[in-house]
């Protein structure tokens, strides 16, 4: 489970020991595949060979073995062009993946949407026609059956497809309930949008449009606001909070690695949006991929999940195995491959952005036709850590001359994630080139959930669902991308800015006023405000607060404070002046709960301590405290004027009394008695300068 050179962790000595006969079964499963590729490339590869060995002076066995063997490598080779295009990372630690990167780059940009028809549409066609004709001709009967066998698994091997379903008939919104549409991508910084003001490094070519020009077109339609923040910049917890409209010290989800009856306590004291909803007879779904995972665990009121499995131990070693077999991941990416290998669709790497996407879409068509309102979350991988995605997005923005370790994604070492403590020193020695790479291959992932959101709207448009739809552009959270104080994640720290807890907050509904708000909200405003604006009455257990009011311009915008807490600590940043509570490693935090679907869970021993170790933070308009417990049990206070001073540099506490005093009684209140104190009731006289 661990590539060569990289350090062991103490996961990969536990599926040796104690899942051995699990990891055999999944090897001796790879069988099928290879049996499969034996029977469809010898209907595919005999016809080329009989017909270049009649045509040759040559036909000696020696001759047709070598003509088969040829056309055998030129095949894998084919595949693996399609995998680069495709699938660009499956090849990022493959030593002959290299060169493949140069076949494509030969075609020039304008020439490549008809050159990639060509060559992964057009080309299979014509040989699947030709060996099917082959093999009907000399083998009459037994050749039909060949030929019906090899079509299908020819024709969706190689990535061909049949035309969609149509789309229902658009129809008036009038006297429609409204929907909701909630889309996001993990990690999808609020501040890195073009809307936000961004612009990315390179703006030549396909790149000159930005890295979201779909969204920074919705947001001139919608009502956009520019400070929202998550109370906890992790995606479990944070989505609880979006979809419960409370605080993780108040839902109970506090990291990512809940036990059962943590998940159970939590279900019982949240009253979810979605629950209401159904009551009045919408439909409900989670859409996504691995991201969206947690909703497996907590379904938070949804009926319908179309989501990867998140953290079950099975699925990892499962995942291993199947990477450890190249052919898989080469020649089964496909329908066929997931129906004989069903596990493959709970894997990271397969459930790509497109088949969200797709799957999107024609639920949209079935929801039209039966004319039933819906509240569905979207929820994508795109921007999550390593950053990888497929052409062209992967180059789009990077520099067309580095050739590093970054290329395809973040060369990410997860045996020194799981298993180290010295990943912050290792982050901050990367050289500036790297990070530049890192912020390119960020951008290129933004551009690839645009083309998906692009996607939805259209989708929305064709169903004539667009005029009573609620659109949410968001995220969980966002990441650190080397600004001053930080390295590389989210969740970790508060030192810095806060751009790990700043998701975009993009809010379309039609007919209302499009609007720039500046003001501060917060993931847990987002329930109650769609309530107030689909009628529903509110539930007493939400903590949010409604911005209906902002959108619908009848209640003028005040700031709210942000309140946050820090998430599962797989790295514990230096704080300056302060010796912080020891904690091991992830593989020493955890453990897999055989009796809960082979879930990772923290231990119970460390969940007063890991708590009790977290960071806390409290932002008023201008200001940001941090509280960092120290391994002596004490508070450290940090105090930041962050419109003068936004990466939080220079601590003012010593210097700024007037303004630490109530900002700490504030931020303890909410933390002892989880009680939320309004800007206004901090500083009754107005906020200092």
């Amino acid at each position: 489970m661990s590539s060569a050179g990289e350090m062991e962790n103490k996961f990969n000595a536990l599926a040796r020991d104690k899942y051995m006969g699990f990891l055999a079964l999944q090897n001796l499963q790879m069988v099928i595949a290879y049996v499969a590729l034996a029977v469809v490339a010898a209907a595919l590869i005999q016809p080329i060979v009989a017909l270049w060995t009649d045509r040759s002076k040559d036909q000696s066995p020696r001759a047709v073995i070598l003509r088969s063997l040829g056309i055998t490598a030129l095949l894998h080779g084919y595949f693996t062009l399609r995998l680069v295009d495709t699938r660009p990372y499956f090849l990022s630690e493959a030593e002959f993946g290299q060169w493949y990167y140069q076949i494509l780059k030969i075609i020039p940009a304008a020439a490549k949407p008809a050159s990639q028809f060509v060559l992964f549409t057009a080309l299979p066609v014509a040989v699947l026609g030709f060996a099917s004709f082959w093999q009907i001709r000399h083998h009459g009967r037994r050749g039909w059956a060949v030929a019906a066998l090899a079509f299908p698994v020819v024709w969706l091997t190689a990535g061909l497809h049949v035309p969609s379903q149509k789309t229902a008939a658009p129809s008036s919104a009038s006297n429609k309930p409204m929907n909701v549409m909630i889309i996001g991508s993990d990690s999808l910084r609020g501040d890195l949008l073009g809307c936000a003001g961004y612009t990315p490094q390179r703006t030549d070519g396909p790149a000159k449009a930005g890295v979201s020009p779909v969204i920074d077109a919705l947001a001139k339609r919608s009502s956009r606001f520019e400070n929202c923040y998550t109370s906890i910049a992790s995606t479990m917890e944070s989505g609880v909070q979006l979809m419960s409209s409370q605080y993780p010290q108040s839902h109970g989800i506090r990291q990512m690695y809940p036990d059962q009856k943590t998940v159970e306590a939590t279900q019982k004291r949240i009253e979810t949006l979605p629950t209401l909803l159904r009551k009045r007879g919408y439909d409900t779904a989670a859409i996504g991929d691995w991201c969206a995972g947690y909703y497996e665990v907590l379904p938070l009121g949804m009926e319908y999940l179309s989501v990867s499995s998140f953290d079950n131990f099975k699925i990892y070693m499962s995942q291993a195995v199947v990477m450890a077999h190249f052919v898989v991941p080469l020649y089964f990416d496909n329908p066929i491959g997931y129906r004989i290998f069903p596990q493959l669709q709970a894997f990271a790497q397969f459930v790509t952005p497109e088949v969200v996407t797709a799957r999107v879409e024609k639920r949209l068509s079935s929801v039209a036709k039966e004319q039933k309102p819906f509240f569905w979350h979207v929820f994508y991988s795109c921007n999550h850590l390593p950053y990888r995605s497929r052409e062209p997005y992967r180059s789009l923005f990077a520099d067309p001359t580095y050739q590093g370790r970054n290329r395809n994604g973040v060369d990410f070492d997860i045996d020194s994630f799981i298993g180290g403590t010295d990943l912050e020193s290792k982050w901050q020695a990367l050289p500036p080139k790297e990070i530049k790479q890192i912020r390119a291959l960020y951008d290129g992932c933004t551009r690839q959930f645009d083309d998906c959101v692009e996607k939805i709207l259209a989708s929305l448009k064709s169903n004539g669902l667009s005029d009573n739809t609620i659109v949410i552009i968001t995220s969980d959270h966002g990441d650190d991308h080397y600004e001053p104080g930080v390295t590389l994640g989210h969740g970790l720290t508060f030192n810095g800015g806060l751009q790990a807890n700043h998701p975009p907050m993009i809010v379309y509904v039609p007919g209302a006023t499009p609007q720039v708000i500046p003001q501060t909200v917060r993931l847990i405003d987002v329930i109650p405000t769609l309530a107030d604006l689909l009628g529903q009455e509110k539930s007493p257990t939400w903590q949010g607060q409604s911005f209906a009011g902002w959108i619908r311009q009848t209640e003028t915008p005040i700031d709210r404070p942000f309140y946050g807490e820090t998430g599962f600590p797989f790295i514990q940043f230096k704080v300056k002046g302060v010796e912080r509570p020891k904690l091991p490693p992830m593989d020493e935090l955890t453990g897999i709960d055989s009796s809960y679907n082979y879930q990772f869970v923290l231990k119970k021993e460390y969940l007063d301590r890991l708590i009790q170790a977290k960071q806390r933070c409290l932002k008023t308009r201008d200001w940001k405290l941090v509280c960092t417990p120290t391994a002596q049990g004490t508070r450290h206070y940090a105090l930041f004027q962050m419109s003068r001073d936004p990466y939080g540099e220079s601590d003012l506490a010593a210097s700024r009394p007037e303004v630490l005093a109530p900002m700490q009684a504030a931020l303890e209140r909410w933390m002892d008695q989880h009680r939320e104190s309004p800007i206004a009731e901090i500083f009754p006289n107005g906020e200092p300068l």
